[in-house]
């Protein structure tokens, strides 16, 4: 308990200094911040390559195309002349649409295969598939682009939104807790506590998620909006925390289906950094296309 409460401190702690050097700078790219999700993107797909045991030079390549993904998704963020000037030319080729778009598809793809009472067939060849991998972990990009546009306040409203579903889903689910959810795949939660991390995400989301405006400085015109109404917020809100919850199981789906109780022990008892990403892996692909349209 003493260890995971240190951990918990540490990461807390880098989190918030990150959050702290950038929200100095508002407006600025978030470089500080955007590097934590890089590096939590590339942690969690590298545990995920681990655990379907993918090996020999299959697994180095395939970190090398997630960071070729990692920076051709989320460099459409940047503003003009923010890059090298023989680079700038990237930002007016039209990658991140259509990678963010297969991140999307893929999380879809592992939820249809969720079962509420049972797990879904494939899914261990799917997860230890890198053509399948590689996406599905890369969807966290969508949060590293807003970023890099400086647009910290709808990451943090995102980010936190989605991770008081998990806090409320515990509470509720320790409290009122009678009815499973999905048994044979994670044990532990309880309908009453969906209800719980459906509905406090729904405040929080009232609060933080009302009247942020985004433009995001991309080829294609991309501007993210989010409702100004604190009620049409916390419905955002509220459809954030389903969303999360069906990105957790997801994920416990792959791990049940690869056999492991947890993607790593960087971070002791809470897990590896797909342990931490859970939630964020269909939501930051999902939160993007829910918000954005083209201008």
């Amino acid at each position: 308990m003493l260890k995971r409460t240190l951990v918990g401190g540490c990461v807390l702690a880098v989190t918030l200094g990150a959050w702290w050097i950038d929200s100095s700078r508002p407006g600025d790219p978030a470089w500080a911040t955007a590097s934590l999700g890089v590096v939590l993107t590339l942690g969690a797909l590298w545990e995920l390559l681990k655990m379907g045991g993918v090996g020999g030079a299959v697994r180095p390549v395939t970190m090398l195309a997630g960071v070729a993904w990692v920076a051709l998704g989320s460099v459409n963020g940047l503003e003009q002349g923010a890059l090298p000037s023989g680079l700038d030319g990237l930002r007016n080729l039209p990658f991140g649409g259509p990678l963010h778009m297969a991140s999307l598809l893929c999380g879809v793809m592992l939820a249809s295969r969720l079962r509420w009472a049972g797990g879904g067939s494939g899914v261990g060849t799917l997860a230890r598939n890198p053509l399948f991998a590689l996406p599905w972990v890369c969807g966290l990009v969508a949060l590293v682009l807003p970023l890099l546009a400086g647009r910290l306040d709808f990451v943090l409203g995102v980010v936190l939104t989605t991770k008081s579903s998990d806090i409320g889903g515990y509470f509720a689910g320790k409290l009122l807790g009678r009815h499973k959810l999905a048994p044979s795949i994670s044990p532990k939660k309880t309908w009453e506590g969906a209800v719980g991390g459906v509905l406090l995400p729904a405040l929080v989301g009232s609060f933080l998620l009302a009247g942020v405006e985004v433009s995001l400085p991309v080829h294609d015109g991309l501007v993210v909006y989010l409702p100004s109404a604190p009620m049409l917020a916390a419905l955002t809100g509220a459809a954030i925390g389903v969303v999360a919850i069906i990105s957790d199981l997801c994920e416990s789906l792959v791990k049940r289906a690869l056999g492991c109780k947890d993607s790593g022990r960087l971070f002791g008892e809470s897990g590896g950094f797909l342990d931490l990403a859970d939630s964020l892996l269909l939501v930051a692909p999902v939160a993007l296309a829910y918000t954005a349209f083209l201008a």
